[in-house]
């Protein structure tokens, strides 16, 4: 059996076609389109399917011999973009990507309507936002009515392309969390919400657990495909959750990070009950009555990318490694990483972005490395904010974590060793390692720790009183500048 696990990401789209030993035979990617115009961020779904097929193409013309096996079509990567098609299932209008941020003043009528502590606790997220799907229609019910009343099907991102692989619309669980109309305590969609943004329970598709088999892909589409002796698709799960499976860290107590542009924090926690002074979100996990604890935090790896462009003027991250490691750092200035203003645990309101402690004697590195430790400083607010258990360990991915200095500097700030597994495609791993489990070539999870797992480095922490005090410093500077 192989296995072409897809990846549908922000910025690009990818497959990684696996044996059901989980040894990567070959990888193909494209970069996302998308129809920038203001505050608006639109896709064609269409061609989004047909990338999705020249890239399996692709990784099938690297290999010999996929004609002779079986194949599974694993589906992740992100949640909110939204699809509506009409009754013959074509697209109504351009899909809308969860960057796209017209609903901004819907999101405010959600939280009016409903009140934010109240849909905190259906929804498991602690705040309305022009991202999710809700917000969305909501403002398509206001500006473009007749596109729902043309809309027989409201489908996100992946639910879209399983419709288009086997003819049947599909909702995958670990998704509907970021819908901000899905009941995630009571597994149903939130009718409420649902009427609110004018929108019928029978439009939305029926939703299926992580890793569900959801069945043959369509003649027509099969021929369109390399030869094989048979298709199926696999209902796949969110990216960040596969990317816990792919790095061996779905797992209670360790916290699985993604260090790229947002800082993304996943943790399983099978203690957790709802607390609404709390406020993580809080979604259903890869197994029944699993809880996975989710922060996503926009100034992460942007603010970093930001300062390189601005303040270092394009200099390369590897000479910025170099130059960090090789400097003494007497006092440099503290950074509060708010670029984009709001950010968990705090949800500042007022929040900006800010260098303290600044004299003549500090320069551009000694500030390069001020975001790297204001990053951190952020990093461990969120890891000590998402259980009052302490973390086990950090398991990161994503380009920040190619940093070994960062690496290093995250773990002796938040007083948490740090793993960096030697794996790029963790997403796409953990897709297969549902697929491989769906199709009975593995018994659990965790037996894919046993398949060509991925080499690793620890960064073991060392938490020192100057880091302490580094850190109350961070904390003081928020309370006296943005804390009510």
């Amino acid at each position: 059996m192989l296995v072409y696990a897809v990846d549908v990401g922000t910025t690009n789209v990818k497959v990684v076609l696996y044996d059901e030993q989980l040894r990567r035979l070959s990888i193909a990617s494209a970069a996302a389109v998308y129809a920038h115009e203001g505050n608006r961020v639109e896709f064609d779904p269409k061609q989004l399917f047909d990338t999705v097929l020249d890239l399996i193409g692709q990784c099938a013309a690297n290999c010999d011999y996929v004609a002779r096996h079986e194949a599974v079509i694993a589906i992740t990567g992100q949640a909110e973009s939204l699809v509506l098609n009409d009754r013959r299932g074509k697209p109504v209008r351009p899909g809308m990507s969860w960057l796209d941020d017209r609903a901004t003043a819907e999101a405010a009528e959600l939280a009016e309507q409903f009140g934010i502590d109240h849909a905190f606790a259906a929804t498991g997220q602690p705040y309305p936002s022009a991202t999710w799907p809700a917000a969305k229609l909501r403002w398509l019910g206001r500006h473009e009515p007749g596109t729902l009343v043309s809309a027989r099907s409201v489908l996100m991102i992946k639910d879209d392309l399983i419709r288009r692989f086997t003819g049947t619309a599909v909702g995958e669980l670990t998704t509907r969390g970021f819908t901000y109309f899905w009941d995630v305590p009571n597994g149903a969609y939130w009718n409420e919400m649902l009427d609110f943004c004018s929108v019928s329970g029978g439009a939305l598709p029926e939703v299926v657990a992580a890793g569900t088999d959801v069945g043959q892909v369509s003649e027509d589409v099969a021929a369109r495909l390399p030869g094989a002796s048979g298709y199926r698709v696999n209902a796949g799960a969110l990216d960040h959750f596969c990317a816990m499976v792919g790095t061996d860290s779905y797992a209670d107590g360790i916290v699985s990070e993604s260090a790229g542009t947002v800082l993304s924090l996943s943790m399983l926690d099978h203690k957790w009950t709802f607390d609404p002074r709390r406020r993580v979100s809080f979604h259903s996990g890869l197994r029944p009555g699993d809880t996975v604890l989710f922060n996503g935090v926009d100034g992460g790896g942007a603010a970093l990318e930001w300062f390189r462009r601005q303040g270092l003027a394009g200099m390369s991250y590897d000479e910025l490694e170099q130059r960090l490691r090789s400097r003494e750092y007497r006092e440099p200035p503290i950074f509060l990483p708010y670029l984009t203003g709001v950010n968990p645990p705090d949800y500042f309101p007022d929040a900006k972005g800010a260098f303290l402690n600044l004299d003549l004697g500090h320069d551009q590195i000694d500030m390069a490395f001020a975001v790297e430790e204001g990053i951190a400083h952020l990093l461990r607010r969120n890891v000590e904010y998402l259980s009052p258990e302490p973390a086990h360990e950090i398991v990161s991915t994503g380009g920040g974590a190619a940093s070994a200095f960062w690496s290093q500097l995250k773990a002796d700030v938040c007083g948490v060793n740090v793993l960096v597994p030697d794996e790029h495609e963790a997403t796409c791993r953990g897709a297969a390692v549902l697929a491989l489990v769906a199709e009975g070539k593995l018994d659990r999870l965790e037996d894919a720790n046993q398949l060509h797992a991925p080499a690793a480095v620890r960064y073991h922490h060392s938490r020192t009183e100057q880091r302490e005090a580094r850190y109350r410093l961070f904390e003081d500077s928020l309370r006296r500048l943005y804390r009510s």
